[in-house]
């Protein structure tokens, strides 16, 4: 147990301090800091002006009417409640003509001249502003029709969906929100897999196995590749949630001091919103980064002990790599068009599980308890995967054999199989 705890600790040690380690941590904590605090960033340097746009109308009433732009100015703003985005006044029509008003440049966005009998009035309406014409046309007439109409009331719309029914604007953006959290994910994933992989061809290329495996048995060796590697991902995933908590905590200090953005302003707090099960979402993807991971990790040590060289293994570790990256466009592609079905099945599948099933969770094609079912199926997968690997790895590990790469695959499996039956 000594020389197992030994070698798991000088293999993450040997990862950690590495300056690329510390160099790649402090440019993710800026990233992160960023891209947390883009809803502050975005109130600091935007046009508080243009936010806060306001159309204003002048109204030229030879109708006689009352209050005429006073009711227009109700009507035109009843749509955007306590946010009203239409400003109308009234002007004598004495005060106004056509030429000074196109020659303003800070005058009036709009202008509209009512004359007439208003039961059918004339109205000549002039614009600075594309495309509110229509909207100003459709609102006049039900006034005018409503003068026409004793206790007439105008009728009040309600937009009903089907309960089916998915925004695809709602859509878009959870799948976007999705993709970042498959980003991190696949990239601990990866990292893991090189981790065992660039660690054992280290010590196959300089012969260092060789006084290693004289120590230890094959099967300890291998079992502290996996544990090293298990604990780097669950380091760096812990280092990730930190960044996450400091970035939202600076994002709350920072939103409270800036004018019309809500104290606490965060992209998680946008985040929270959508996801009102994310503390849940990030367990789920917590539990496949580090439990589901292992059967990646199984298959590169397997791989790593056939190889010779970083060339060699680069050879061996492509059908890995294919299937993460496979994997990877299956969790960003299949929620954003809505291929829920097939993000289902593909969760289920033990070597696409470990990063599709947290997405299929957190997009809502997999229940809580369909999770739970696709992680003990990977765990048994991987449990057959161990079973399977570490007889060959015991043989491969000390050989550097050269021959075809499916030539030594096939030849390591049949030894190392033989030996386990001599070994039983």
């Amino acid at each position: 147990m000594k020389k197992f705890k030994f070698l798991v600790s000088f293999g993450i040690k040997k990862r950690i301090a590495r300056k690329a380690f510390v160099i790649a941590n402090v440019v993710i904590f800026i990233l992160m800091l960023g891209v947390i605090n883009i809803p502050a960033i975005i109130a600091l340097f935007s046009d508080d002006d243009e936010t806060a746009e306001m159309i204003t109308i002048q109204v030229v009433d030879e109708t006689g009417q009352d209050s005429l732009a006073e009711t227009l100015n109700v009507i035109f703003n009843m749509p955007y409640g306590d946010e009203p985005r239409y400003e109308v006044t009234a002007l004598e029509g004495s005060l106004f003509a056509p030429e000074s008003f196109w020659e303003e440049e800070d005058g009036k966005d709009v202008t509209i001249v009512f004359a007439g009998d208003f039961k059918a009035p004339d109205v000549d309406i002039y614009s600075k502003q594309d495309g509110i014409s229509a909207m100003l046309f459709s609102q006049i007439e039900l006034l005018v029709t409503a003068s026409q109409i004793e206790d007439y009331r105008p009728p009040v719309f309600t937009e009903h969906f089907a309960p089916d029914y998915e925004d695809p604007e709602a859509r878009m953006l959870a799948s976007s929100v999705l993709t970042a959290l498959l980003v991190p994910l696949f990239l601990l994933v990866t990292m893991g897999t090189q981790f065992v992989g660039v660690d054992i061809i280290e010590e196959k290329s300089t012969k260092a196995i060789e006084t290693i495996i004289a120590s230890v048995p094959a099967k300890i060796h291998f079992f502290s590749k996996i544990t090293a590697a298990i604990l780097f991902i669950l380091i760096q995933s812990l280092l990730l949630l930190s960044y996450g908590a400091i970035a939202s905590l600076v994002a709350g200090a920072a939103s409270s001091g800036i004018a019309g953005l809500p104290g606490g302003t965060s992209l998680l707090s946008y985040l929270g919103e959508m996801f009102p099960n994310w503390r849940l979402i990030l367990v789920v993807t917590l539990f496949f980064m580090i439990g589901g991971t292992v059967l990646y990790l199984v298959i590169a040590a397997f791989f790593a002990s056939m190889a010779t060289t970083q060339e060699d293994y680069q050879q061996f570790q492509s059908p890995l790599m294919l299937t993460l990256v496979a994997a990877f466009y299956v969790g960003i592609f299949a929620p954003t068009a809505g291929a829920y079905g097939f993000l289902k099945v593909m969760a289920f599948v033990p070597i696409f599980t470990p990063i599709v099933a947290p997405v299929a969770y957190a997009s809502g094609a997999m229940t809580l308890l369909e999770t739970a079912i696709a992680f003990v199926v990977v765990g048994g997968v991987t449990v057959l995967a161990v079973y399977l690997v570490a007889p060959v790895y015991k043989v491969a590990i000390l050989s550097y054999d050269q021959t075809k790469v499916f030539s030594r695959i096939g030849a390591y499996i049949k030894k190392g199989f033989q030996s386990k039956k001599k070994t039983d």
